[in-house]
């Protein structure tokens, strides 16, 4: 059985008159362990469809066909309260951006220890001891001392290591990380996807990577599904994707990727044009 297994799902905005088809029948699957990568432009709704497996689309949000099965039980079928029971605890998200994530009068501390105050019957003490040991296992320096800190005090490629410790730590099956290094410089971003690595191959979480950076889920992931407008257009292995693109729309993305050749083209077209002017 699949970890994860999305059957012609279909999600629409009905805030507009006709309602706006946000996702059309896009089916997928994850298998346990397993980092899937969907990319896509900004607007293609890859964004949408990984919400839609939390539970967390907004209110106008409908979804009027589709599957959402996660070890064989349909979370679209599922009450609130066995849906609250799932969100945190088997399934865990990493959200964009750090920074208005993570409620800025909450200290790191109770932020990381949230989920098992949900979820388990955990001691303060024992809350504190697993949390503490989480963020030091996403490579935080100093988890005592952060640990009393405000998300502002903070770095961001520190909040986002938060993020990470924060849905990681009552142990989920399945990590959505939402473009968790968008708003990183290089050198950050490299470190968080090394961390992810780690994470998928010592606790063998499964992670579903959403990005429009090409460059990062050829680094990061097994399989990739390419979306445009709502619409999976194609899908398989990184390999046979990247190497030999079947859709149109996959080969103008991955012609967008810049290049060492590319970034030298256009230092000596702008070196030019700075000479003629």
């Amino acid at each position: 059985m699949a970890l994860l297994e999305i059957k012609n799902l279909a999600i629409e905005f009905h805030d507009t008159v006709p309602p706006t088809k946000i996702v059309e029948n896009i089916s997928f699957s994850m298998e346990e362990g397993e980092i899937l990568g969907i990319v896509g432009e900004s607007g293609s709704g890859k964004t949408q469809t990984a919400l839609s497996v939390m539970g967390l689309l907004g209110e106008h949000a409908k979804m009027p066909r589709g599957e959402i099965l996660f070890q064989g039980r349909d979370i679209l079928k599922m009450q609130k309260e066995e849906l609250w029971k799932i969100r945190g605890r088997e399934i865990g998200i990493i959200f964009q951006e750090p920074m208005t994530s993570l409620n800025p009068v909450m200290t790191i501390g109770e932020q990381v220890e949230e989920a098992m105050r949900i979820h388990s019957h955990f001691s303060t003490r024992e809350r504190k001891e697993k949390a503490l040991q989480m963020m030091k296992n996403v490579e935080l320096p100093d988890p005592e001392l952060l640990y009393g800190k405000y998300p502002h005090q903070l770095s961001g490629g520190m909040r986002q290591r938060v993020m990470i410790a924060a849905a990681l730590v009552m142990g989920p099956k399945l990590l959505i990380a939402d473009e968790p290094t968008t708003a990183l410089d290089v050198t950050i971003q490299a470190q968080i996807l090394k961390l992810l690595q780690k994470i998928n191959r010592e606790q063998g979480t499964a992670i579903l990577f959403i990005s429009h950076d090409l460059g990062v889920i050829r680094h990061l992931c097994s399989r990739v599904i390419v979306m445009n407008r709502g619409k999976a257009v194609e899908q398989g292995s990184v390999q046979e994707i990247f190497e030999h693109p079947s859709m149109e729309y996959t080969k103008k993305l991955l012609a967008a990727i810049p290049t060492r050749r590319t970034s030298l083209r256009r230092r000596s077209a702008a070196k030019q044009e700075r000479g003629g002017a």
